[in-house]
């Protein structure tokens, strides 16, 4: 006989948090965790399938079906050790995941009976509880291979890759251009939505177990790639990411008091102005605030600039709410707090005063036309409808690509868009030994994605340095073989 559905999960849906008006004059976390009781008695929902669906669908088949027996015997700290196995930063990627979108929660299977089981909340409780009482146990590290592997970029898919490797017996060194490691997940996304403190302890441990870091390095500028080989590494993995904005090219776009988003997130972040809110910032946040585009970086900017004083923030985003990329926590989290979200609508034309300052846009309605390149249906302007609304401040989020910067100096090919062409089964790039993963292969995509794929390349940066053929496939080896069970058919 099969266990009882518990129907609701623990708490408001779709987490606990912080009320909406007290929660925009702070950068402080929104998310509230859950108790011990709390995390206890979410797990005991679980109803323990013998092939957990929410496991396939993780990028990096999180042990979730671990975690949860752990939790309901009250063993956070091993927990903690199973889902740290196949993620290096649970914590973080747990509270930035969008679980419920297309992820382990959308997946779970009591969902068909009630609400998906808490598997985020759970995943953050078990991680943090863990640093909190010092049950972070060091994970098996194989015998020195005597080789060397550089990763350039300490974002998600550099961190996932060089954990993998190091455990792997490899000596990793980590390049990233920022004074700390964390990619995107540290310069981009806000410290209300993920805690700095948590990634930072995150990262730390990573850096006890063995990983060198060198930041504030460059490479292609301040080192060439053969200059990297030249210092002993046997090989190199590119994991750089996707910082080139995407340009809005409409008249006026030259405007003052008219920025990029993701710039915008990004010089807070390295201003750590979540820290201290007395800073001065090099931007201008007037009353009025539009944000165009209708992705996370658009809900993060907009979230800020409430945070910022902003008495009036509309999102403006040319599809529908069908069609947004944004997670779907992120828009409630983003309503809750007075923002605005206008749909099949954007602007067409910036308006200046004599100053060179924007104060207004015209802007005009669309509607849906057939499916464009990406799959969605391609948004067609009205003729006539055609309106003009006052403004102050602008904020432009249509998107990111991969940083092209390095494979143009050292001359790697790349896609027309400008992300770097690897071997569909090697990850090899143009260059031989020299491997490539994440969003700069990519395109921007989510944290945990990014991560999974760097640890899908460094199995087989792992296999090239022991001359191996086997090409293991990890989701094959953390779900089909832990499961004993054939491939589940999607």
């Amino acid at each position: 006989m099969g266990r009882e559905i518990i129907p609701k999960r623990v708490g408001p849906w779709p987490f606990p948090r912080k009320d909406g008006n007290s929660r925009i004059g702070t950068f402080d976390e929104v998310q509230i965790s859950f108790t011990e009781t709390e995390a206890i008695e979410e797990a005991n929902r679980c109803i323990l399938c013998p092939i957990p669906a929410c496991v396939r669908a993780c990028p990096v088949n999180l042990n979730v079906l671990g975690m949860m027996r752990e939790i309901q015997e009250k063993k956070f700290g091993e927990a903690y050790r199973l889902i740290r196995e196949t993620n290096c930063i649970p914590g973080s990627t747990a509270r930035v995941c969008p679980q419920l979108d297309d992820l382990c929660e959308a997946n779970c299977v009591i969902s068909k009976r009630g609400d998906p089981l808490s598997i985020g909340m759970l995943q953050r409780f078990v991680t943090d509880w863990s640093f909190k009482h010092g049950e972070i146990k060091d994970l098996d590290i194989a015998e020195s291979t005597g080789k060397q592997v550089a990763v350039v970029g300490g974002g998600p898919t550099g961190l996932g890759a060089a954990d993998l490797l190091l455990r792997y017996g490899h000596k990793v060194t980590i390049f990233d251009i920022h004074d700390k490691l964390g990619g995107t997940a540290r310069y981009g996304i806000p410290n209300y939505h993920l805690s700095k403190k948590s990634l930072d302890l995150e990262i730390e441990h990573l850096k006890k177990m063995g990983i060198e870091f060198r930041t504030k390095m460059k490479i292609g500028s301040q080192m060439s790639l053969k200059d990297v080989f030249k210092e002993g590494f046997d090989t190199i993995l590119i994991a750089t990411g996707a910082k080139k904005v995407t340009p809005f090219e409409v008249e006026g776009r030259g405007l003052h008091g008219i920025f990029d988003a993701y710039e915008f997130l990004i010089t807070l972040d390295e201003m750590e102005f979540y820290k201290n809110q007395e800073k001065r910032i090099p931007f201008k946040i007037g009353e009025k605030v539009l944000v165009v585009g209708g992705g996370d970086t658009a809900i993060d900017a907009s979230r800020t600039s409430v945070r910022l004083g902003a008495k009036e923030v509309t999102m403006m985003y040319r599809r529908t709410d069908k069609e947004m990329t944004a997670y779907r926590q992120g828009r409630e989290l983003a309503k809750e707090e007075g923002i605005k979200i206008e749909y099949l609508q954007v602007p067409i034309r910036f308006i200046g005063d004599k100053e060179g300052w924007i104060k207004a846009a015209e802007c005009i309605k669309m509607k849906l036309g057939e499916p464009d390149a990406s799959g969605r249906a391609r948004p067609v302007p009205i003729e006539g409808s055609n309106f003009i609304i006052d403004l102050d401040t602008v904020l432009i989020a249509i998107g990111r690509g991969p940083s092209t910067f390095l494979q143009e100096k050292e001359d790697i090919k790349k896609e027309k868009w400008g992300g770097i062409i690897v071997d569909n089964e090697t990850f090899e790039t143009s260059i031989p030994g020299v491997f490539a993963a994440g969003d700069v292969v990519t395109g921007e995509s989510l944290v945990i994605k990014a991560m999974g794929q760097g640890r899908n390349a460094a199995q087989r940066v792992h296999e090239y340095l022991i001359d191996s053929k086997e090409c293991l496939d990890l989701s094959q080896k953390y779900f089909t073989q832990r499961y004993a069970r054939k491939p589940v058919q999607t």
